[in-house]
């Protein structure tokens, strides 16, 4: 699911038309007849890999979701130019203008990308969080097949759909957004007699499984598709704009859906603020994902047979990060009203003691409490007085 403690971060970024500019997918693999692994680093679900541009090496996040992204610092430290801005919404549903620039030559194991445009981030809090300078998006992919394998931690590039182990019984066809080749698919959801179909973004830079905008729960709230578990005001997700607005959201489960062939069961998902719904990376702890963006197909080849039960426990609030702080987002459950407060402080949780951690740390080491009870000590925001409350995993 896309809960994942302490708090949520989405990568997801999607351009609107700007000027004279009537698309982002340009550039090219220099390399014909490639087939090259590289591996990568997982840093909470995100897919991190090694590039070289101009001898030296750097940190890029591989989002299928986004468009190629570099921070402000290697824009500058490769002397780059900008001559027109995009706007640039993110997974918070927040837009910014953002500089648009095309990159040198960028090398990822064997192949090497030339002439892709690139959006400059000026938020760069997460980018340094992680330790990465940017990002590959779907316009720098688009005309590789790409493997993604969690086993093996690599993310392989071909051109030639045959190097891969690929069956039509996995797969399912894709459509490329025209603007900068985001792949979208259709997955299935069930609950008992009740079958609905949802048209989403593949998304490697979303941390999570399964991630239902508001907008389509609009819709499936008429038909029954999901049963309400909590429903709650606030703001839990970020984007690489920073922290959304605060919106009414629902946490969700979802019986079974049905990804290119495989059925997940007993899905705990919640609403998030962008337009569009996503799958995520904890996809791939299930299985290799091989995206043939050329083709428009993906297909899913599951590391077990049968049905795949995805049942947990959740805690009864959301934190998330806010101006360096780690703060409540959400109290999901009503019993709580009044006890905790939405934007109070997190201080401790459990056995974990927050006044002296950095927030980007904890959420690198993903830091949680070991018992299914624990205390949370937390510094009220109007108050700023220090109380403690009993939660429950449930």
């Amino acid at each position: 699911m896309k809960f994942l403690y302490p708090f949520l971060v989405l990568f997801c970024l999607n351009t609107s038309v700007a000027q004279n500019i009537k698309t982002l997918n340009k550039g090219k693999v220099i390399q014909k007849n490639y087939n090259t692994n590289v591996p990568y680093k997982d840093i909470k679900g995100l897919i991190v890999v090694e590039v070289i541009i101009k001898g030296k090496t750097y940190n890029f996040i591989v989002d299928t979701g986004a468009i190629s992204l570099i921070s402000p610092q290697l824009y500058e430290e490769l002397g780059l130019k900008s001559s027109s801005e995009v706007n640039v919404s993110d997974s918070s549903d927040l837009n910014q203008q953002m500089k648009l620039t095309t990159l040198p030559p960028v090398q990822v194991g064997d192949i090497t990308f030339e002439n892709v445009p690139a959006v400059v981030s000026e938020n760069i809090y997460f980018m340094q969080c992680l330790g990465v300078d940017g990002f590959i998006g779907s316009n720098m992919l688009r005309n590789c097949v790409v493997k993604f394998s969690y086993k093996d931690k690599t993310v392989s590039f071909t051109d030639k759909r045959k190097n891969f182990d690929t069956h039509k019984k996995n797969r399912t066809d894709l459509l490329k957004d025209k603007f900068q080749s985001n792949p979208y698919l259709y997955i299935y959801l069930k609950n008992n007699d009740i079958i609905a179909r949802e048209y989403l973004l593949f998304d490697t830079g979303m941390i999570g499984l399964y991630d239902l905008s508001l907008t389509a729960y609009d819709t499936f709230r008429k038909f029954n598709v999901f049963s309400v578990l909590h429903q709650a005001k606030g703001a839990y997700s970020v984007g690489i704009h920073g922290v959304e607005n605060q919106k009414e959201h629902s946490m969700l489960l979802l019986p079974k859906l049905n990804f290119a062939g495989t059925i997940f069961k007993n899905i705990t998902t919640t609403t998030t603020s962008d337009k569009k719904s996503r799958i995520g990376s904890q996809i791939l702890q299930y299985g290799d994902v091989i995206i043939d963006y050329p083709h428009r197909h993906l297909y899913f080849n599951p590391y077990t047979n049968g049905e795949i039960d995805l049942t947990e426990k959740n805690w009864p609030i959301q934190p998330v990060i806010k101006e360096d702080k780690l703060i409540v987002g959400l109290v999901w459950d009503s019993q709580f009203n009044g006890r905790i407060n939405e934007g109070d402080e997190i201080i401790k949780f459990g056995e974990i003691d927050y006044s002296n951690l950095d927030p980007c740390e904890a959420f690198k080491l993903n830091l949680k409490p070991k018992a299914d009870t624990a205390i949370i000590t937390l510094r009220d925001k109007e108050s700023g007085k220090i109380k403690n409350v009993s939660l429950t995993k449930k």
